[in-house]
């Protein structure tokens, strides 16, 4: 078991389940993932709503903003820009191949914005219904399908004009070659561009799907935790790709596959992982080194102690230990919050395993509310 210390003698596990962060190792604990492997967690303080790679940069979207946040696509992935849209509330960003540009899905403007090489920003499709937006994706011939909460799928051509309506409820579209895959909160199905049901995945909490190069659909299972590849002509999970015990993930809400070198980009809560399907990438410039490690565990440690601070069954125990008068490295350990910083939280599946000077408590999880 690997363990790092955050406060004097007292070392601690984090783990979503099984994960953990340690000094020797990347926040992603298990490296026996061989689907996708692992480069990059960027941490945002507002919870995120997606992000897209384009000519060397990263674009992310997150709650509460009305910024763009641009990091670049590539170790250390820092922070380079940020395009300021007065008045957006974002709900969605997209990536076109074809115009080599960047849209964002704004309820707050009731329009799409598009941003370009040298990012500049225009207005793209304006006069949309405000708080009706959902989330967007983009063809591969450049044509926009947004989603409703209207229950409408509106298609948009690459000059802005509305090209079809069609009417199906979903969280989000993504276009095939042999029709609209479309997801929700229980099912995957697809559908012809007409709106005629031709296969059906049930159980499936679809909250956001890209597709790869094969034309494979990569789905975020939002209340399992996990994201799968799925076969665009059946529907059936071809690959498990991150799951929460393994990789850490918790309720995916946006992902993309990146085309033009096998990245892919995952949005959960106030994370953005960034992953490659190709392991020697690992090793390249797209890797993070291992000072960049070193600062992002150093932030996650402060996140967990924020967190125990904060919570009531860890005081209760502390309490206990203290009244019994059990010899243990809780005494100096302040019970009373510190100051507040503005750092996220760790999620609700975090795991404790404290190691006192004479032995091991294991055994002990905390659920922490949100």
């Amino acid at each position: 078991m690997i363990t790092i210390t955050i406060n004097k003698s007292i070392a601690v596990l984090w783990c979503s389940r099984l994960q953990c962060i340690s000094a020797q190792c990347d926040p992603i604990a298990d490296c026996q993932n061989n689907k996708v492997h692992f480069l990059k967690r960027l941490m945002c303080r507002e919870e995120l709503v997606g992000a897209v790679y384009l000519l060397g940069n990263i674009y992310v979207i997150v709650k509460e903003s009305f910024h763009v946040l641009v990091y670049t696509g590539h170790s250390p992935y820092s922070l380079k820009d940020k395009i300021f849209l007065s008045g957006m509330i974002a709900s969605d960003i997209a990536t076109s191949y074809t115009d080599i540009c960047v849209y964002v899905l704004d309820n707050g403007n009731s329009r799409v914005w598009r941003i370009g090489q040298n990012h500049s920003v225009v207005p793209f499709i304006e006069g949309l219904e405000r708080w009706n937006l959902k989330r967007m994706s983009v063809t591969k011939d450049g044509q926009l399908i947004i989603v409703m909460k209207s229950s409408e799928i509106v298609t948009y051509g690459r000059d802005g004009s509305l090209i079809d309506v069609l009417y199906f409820p979903s969280s989000h579209a993504v276009e095939v070659a042999t029709g609209i895959v479309v997801g929700d909160d229980s099912a995957v199905t697809k559908i012809t561009k007409e709106g005629y049901i031709l296969d059906t995945l049930v159980g499936f909490c679809c909250r956001y799907g890209s597709m790869d190069r094969d034309e494979n659909v990569i789905a975020c299972d939002w209340s399992r935790h996990r994201v799968v590849e799925l076969d665009s002509k059946s529907l059936q999970v071809t690959a498990t790709l991150l799951i929460l015990d393994r990789d850490g993930i918790e309720r995916p809400q946006h992902v993309q596959y990146v085309l033009e070198n096998g990245m892919l980009l995952v949005c959960w809560m106030n994370f953005l992982d960034v992953y490659s399907f190709r392991q020697k990438a690992t090793q390249g410039y797209l890797a993070s080194s291992e000072n960049d490690s070193r600062e992002q565990q150093t932030l996650e440690a402060e996140i967990l102690e924020r967190e125990i601070r904060h919570n009531d069954t860890f005081k209760d125990l502390v309490g206990l230990y203290r009244r019994s008068g059990m010899d243990c490295i809780f005494n100096d350990f302040p019970l009373e919050p510190a100051q507040e910083s503005e750092l996220s939280s760790v999620g609700e599946f975090a795991m404790l395993i404290i190691f006192t000077n004479n032995c091991r408590i294991s055994g002990i999880r905390f659920v922490l509310m949100q």
